[in-house]
């Protein structure tokens, strides 16, 4: 009830807190997304899509302007086109390539 209390306030969805080396399912273009489980230094970076993010690339962490990350405006949100890979440097090698499936 409280987040839907918090998204017709501001009409945003709530944010989705996801550790750096775990996809990101069903995001919506504008919510916000907090990386989790970041220590020490970490990029993250464009992989064989465009970029889904409306910070960067790349995204350093640690990050002193401590930006606020959003899933970018204007991407494709139909399958199988809705799925857009990024680099994650501090995930083991086969875990680094995420995505992120963008559905509305």
């Amino acid at each position: 009830m409280a987040q839907e209390k918090e998204k017709s306030r501001n009409g945003n969805p709530p944010p989705i807190n996801v550790d750096k080396c775990t996809d990101i399912g069903n995001a919506l273009m504008g919510q916000q997304i907090n990386f989790t489980g970041i220590a020490g230094q970490c990029s993250i970076t464009p992989g064989n899509t465009p970029w889904p993010f409306d910070y960067g690339p790349p995204i350093p962490f640690p990050n002193l302007a401590n930006p606020i990350i959003h899933i970018a405006q204007g991407l494709n949100t139909t399958p199988p086109n809705n799925v857009y890979q990024y680099i994650v440097s501090c995930c083991p090698q086969q875990a680094a390539p995420k995505t992120v499936t963008v559905t509305g």
